[in-house]
């Protein structure tokens, strides 16, 4: 491993208390939308005997904010139905990684940028990153000045097929295991919205690039956000709870930065499996405890022979490399090559962008020229 790998490895960890990482495991999924979320929380918490207040709630997420533990309070997006996405990687040489890494970060499309090691050291793929955008068009364009201004030709390997996708995994750093409420299946809603107007397509697209960024930090977010687009409370969230039953919205909530908490081996396990045995190998293995993420990409031969990849989040490379090993036995794949990846700095990390924001006055003015209209 070379110094910088190691230098970036021992990062400091963020010291959180219990009730954040009590928060954290409860509020990953299904942030309640209620006018006042913070509130429901606490009631939520209170049924699995952790007694706070809203106050208490809001300044704890606030402060994993300002500790970079949190890297925002809002939605993950389906990516197939929200636009065009892919992951892309390039073989950099390691004198240049911080140099080319800043440049692939200037694009506003790029929203997750790693730096990988190969433990086999046989791939020279070095730098991955994640590229959204609106449409296929627009994703082409910046991968193509991606490779303009680095010199370096992308390796492109979107989404084929998704067997399991969940980052919204349960931590626990303080040594006391959380209870946790299950909340995220009963969504929650404090208004009636039987009889809130539908939102136009332009509205639409101002909330989407207004919470793609995350919940503004208030103890009313969405009274925030309505006022922001003149808009009404109940209009925001009856719109976000319809995308979340539309799928558009795959979970909705906090979404945590696990390298701050310690988990920074973080493994990208590789595999080249027949066609043939895709759907069969990917089932099983979606269903093993460690495995965060598993998704089907295309192979680019001669440079990239695998086609199946999956994700494992651990604190110790060593407990993880042990956890490979037990599913490589235990699904009989010894004899199918594979690498394992593993990410040693994050160069960026923020969620997918995929619209253009709108200002509340171009909202304004298309609700009221429909109204004369």
């Amino acid at each position: 491993m070379s110094n910088n790998t190691t230098k970036n490895m021992t990062k400091d960890i963020a010291v959180i208390s219990q009730l954040q990482q009590d928060i954290i495991n409860n509020s990953q999924k299904g942030f309640p939308l209620t006018s006042q979320p913070y509130k429901t929380i606490a009631e939520q918490l209170a049924k699995v005997n952790i007694i706070t207040n809203e106050l208490k709630v809001f300044l704890a997420i606030d402060d994993l904010g300002n500790q970079e533990v949190l890297s925002r309070v809002g939605p993950v997006f389906d990516h197939k139905k929200a636009g065009a996405s892919t992951l892309a990687a390039l073989a950099v040489p390691a004198k240049d990684l911080d140099k080319i890494a800043g440049i692939v970060n200037q694009f506003e499309q790029v929203n997750h940028n790693y730096g990988r090691d190969s433990y086999s050291q046989k791939e020279k793929y070095n730098l991955w990153f994640v590229v959204t955008s609106s449409d296929m068009v627009a994703l082409k364009s910046t991968l193509a000045n991606i490779e303009l201004l680095t010199g370096l030709a992308v390796l492109v390997l979107p989404m084929e097929a998704s067997y399991h996708i969940d980052l919204a995994f349960s931590i626990n750093v303080t040594g006391i295991e959380s209870p946790t409420s299950n909340q995220e299946t009963k969504q929650l809603k404090a208004v009636n919205q039987s009889d809130t107007a539908s939102l136009t397509d332009i509205e639409k697209v101002a909330l989407r690039s207004a919470i793609e960024k995350g919940l503004p930090t208030s103890l009313l977010p969405y009274q925030v956000i309505a006022q922001q687009l003149s808009l009404t409370e109940q209009q925001v969230i009856k719109q976000i709870s319809l995308w979340q039953e539309e799928g558009l919205i795959r979970r909705f909530g906090l979404v945590i930065k696990h390298r701050r908490l310690g988990y920074d081996a973080n493994a990208m396990v590789v595999w080249n499996i027949p066609n043939d045995d895709m759907d069969n190998v990917a089932q099983k293995l979606a269903k093993c405890a460690p495995v965060s993420l598993c998704y089907q990409r295309p192979r680019r031969l001669p440079d990239w022979p695998y086609n199946l990849f999956c994700m494992i989040h651990g604190t110790d490379r060593s407990l993880v490399l042990q956890q490979i090993s037990q599913i490589t036995e235990q699904l009989a794949l010894e004899s199918v090559q594979k690498d394992v990846l593993f990410s040693f700095k994050a160069y960026k990390q923020h969620g997918a962008r995929y619209s253009k924001a709108l200002n509340s006055k171009t909202v304004s003015n298309t609700r009221k020229g429909q109204a004369h209209g």
